[in-house]
């Protein structure tokens, strides 16, 4: 994989990199973060409204037809105060670097919970990137050939961990 096909592969051009490099999102960067910010909080907005509304219906009903209904009501209502708590929520898309020997780590898990039945548990397998202490979930392995065993520098969000673009720095003991 060369350069370029890594910087198309992880979305990301030199703007970007020199942004990231300044500890900032570039314009291209903080415009796809805010839409997709914009369209989580709508979510949330409709979920806080429907549960609103469901819920003080089962509260009328509580109170006109059976007191059973008060459970529902209930659950709907503290579902409704949840999500207008998350409405103010604001995530951090400060940008951090991470610089490092990379390796790419496969791990495996077992699926569900452990108080799932065993037999309907399986072994599941994602790669994790590793750069200088730092982790990466769900990295592609695709990468693994490109990167595995170079120093690079990762440039990500801080709270999503969303990779906004690497830069090589040098070649690693492979």
């Amino acid at each position: 994989m060369s350069e370029a096909q890594l910087k198309g592969y992880l979305s990301f051009d030199d703007a970007d990199l020199a942004a990231n490099r300044a500890g900032k999102l570039s314009a291209k960067q903080a415009k796809k973060i805010n839409e997709l910010e914009a369209w989580t909080n709508n979510f949330i907005r409709w979920v806080f409204v429907i549960s609103l509304i469901v819920g003080l219906g089962f509260a009328y009903l509580a109170v006109t037809i059976s007191p059973g209904w008060w459970v529902g009501a209930g659950i709907l209502l503290v579902l409704a105060a949840w999500m207008l708590k998350g409405m103010f929520n604001k995530v951090d898309d400060s940008v951090q670097k991470a610089e490092g020997r990379v390796e790419f780590v496969k791990v495996e898990r077992l699926s569900g919970s452990p108080t799932d039945a065993q037999h309907t548990r399986h072994t599941v397998s994602s790669y994790e990137m590793r750069v200088g202490g730092d982790t990466f979930s769900n990295a592609n392995p695709a990468l693994t050939e490109y990167m595995q065993g170079d120093v690079f520098a990762v440039y990500y969000t801080k709270a999503t961990r969303k990779i906004l673009s690497v830069e090589f720095i040098s070649k690693g003991e492979r």
